[in-house]
């Protein structure tokens, strides 16, 4: 992807008191607003190869703004969340002496659950592109917290359906025991029933071992797979299959629903026949169209996972700090948030900060080309896309 959508600020600016933006990342160059909002990426750890998705998403967004708003200049601080706890929370205090009006991310669920205790003690809301682990709903977050990603308590019900309608009746669950590898496993069991067997596994590096979680389906006599893992963890698991004979069907969730997924592989055979479940963009609309033009000429892939997320929650934040309304940059948040209408369809923030999403698209590798070519609803289950 080209570089003139990616803006960075490393530097720390003191925040002015103006026009009701109090110490939330603004101050005065050119006559102008400044507002700063900090980008939460994964360019360390599991899910690296989809930062630059995220990334450019963001800048795009910074980019278009600047385009419109003669008042306002935004500055979009990127910082590495590394999919990990500890990581999240230091990069998060490092927005925060950024000065930063609001944060855009984590991605990763035990990121975010960790980075919002920094942000919520310096009262700085953050909007979630991509963390959808159930533990988010009940988090004591003071209001802070919200995301534009639906729950994987909804995930879960999608996913048994897809393994259903496939055909596949002996399936067992490899699954992260972080808070969304259990919580998305541990709802995909209530949905699906009976397991021919069920393994958690810690994804850091060097915690597991793939060729014993890959037995262990063998052993167990299924005849497919659910993996709950990311994409480090889930290539690695999906080769030692492949190695010990493995013939059955692969599911997956959003953690490898992303062409981006194949760049994890050393043998790319493993990952054919693949299918996976991710959140879907809602229907078409002047912001996803926007967007997408955008993305895509700068050459961007609009199946990207969770790139018309991290957008909206960009322009999000930034829509917020201009509608000063508030000294408390949450009220305006969910002011926004009511029938917000993004490039990932249209959303209405819960008490919870949650929101409901409009389905999932349904997703496939064919050797290593990547499609989605069904959706699932709760009203609908999987239907043709």
């Amino acid at each position: 992807m080209t570089k003139k959508f990616r803006i960075r600020s490393f530097g720390v600016v003191a925040c002015s008191l103006l026009l009701g933006l109090a110490a939330i990342g603004c101050g005065i160059i050119g006559g102008s607003t400044t507002v700063k909002i900090g980008l939460l990426s994964p360019q360390t750890g599991p899910i690296a190869v989809y930062a630059p998705g995220f990334e450019d998403a963001a800048s795009v967004a910074i980019a278009q703004l600047n385009e419109a708003n003669d008042d306002y200049e935004f500055e979009l601080i990127v910082a590495n969340s590394g999919c990990d706890a500890t990581q999240a929370a230091t990069s998060a205090q490092s927005l925060v002496d950024s000065g930063v009006a609001g944060i855009v991310g984590a991605a990763c669920s035990g990121a975010t659950m960790s980075a919002i205790s920094v942000a919520q003690a310096a009262g700085i809301p953050m909007v979630s592109y991509a963390s959808t682990s159930p533990a988010i709903t009940t988090l004591a977050d003071d209001g802070y917290l919200f995301r534009v990603v639906p729950s994987d308590a909804q995930q879960s019900v999608a996913l048994s359906d897809v393994v259903k309608a496939n055909g596949s009746t002996n399936t067992g669950v490899l699954y992260m025991t972080n808070d969304y590898g259990a919580g998305l496993a541990e709802n995909f069991k209530g949905a699906h029933g009976g397991l021919c067997t069920e393994v958690g596994y810690d994804p850091a590096e060097g915690s597991y071992d793939a060729s014993t979680l890959a037995q262990a389906i063998v052993d167990g006599g299924c005849d497919s797979v659910v993996l709950v893992s990311y994409a480090t963890d889930g290539a690695a698991i999906m080769e030692a299959l492949l190695s010990q004979g493995f013939s059955g069907d692969l599911y997956g969730a959003d953690g490898v629903a992303d062409a981006a997924f194949v760049n994890s592989f050393t043998d790319t055979k493993a990952v054919d026949g693949l299918i996976a479940t991710k959140p879907r963009p809602g229907k078409d609309s002047a912001a996803k169209s926007t967007f997408e033009t955008a993305y895509s000429a700068a050459g961007g892939d609009t199946e990207g996972i969770y790139t018309h997320e991290t957008y909206d929650a960009v322009n999000i934040i930034a829509a917020a700090a201009m509608a000063d309304d508030s000294d408390d940059l949450r009220d305006d948040l969910n002011s926004v948030g009511k029938g917000y209408d993004g490039a990932s369809g249209s959303h209405t923030f819960d008490s919870n900060g949650d929101v409901s999403g409009t389905g999932y698209d349904v997703c496939h590798f064919h050797g290593t080309d990547f499609e989605c070519d069904k959706i699932w609803t709760s009203d609908g289950g999987v239907t043709s896309g």
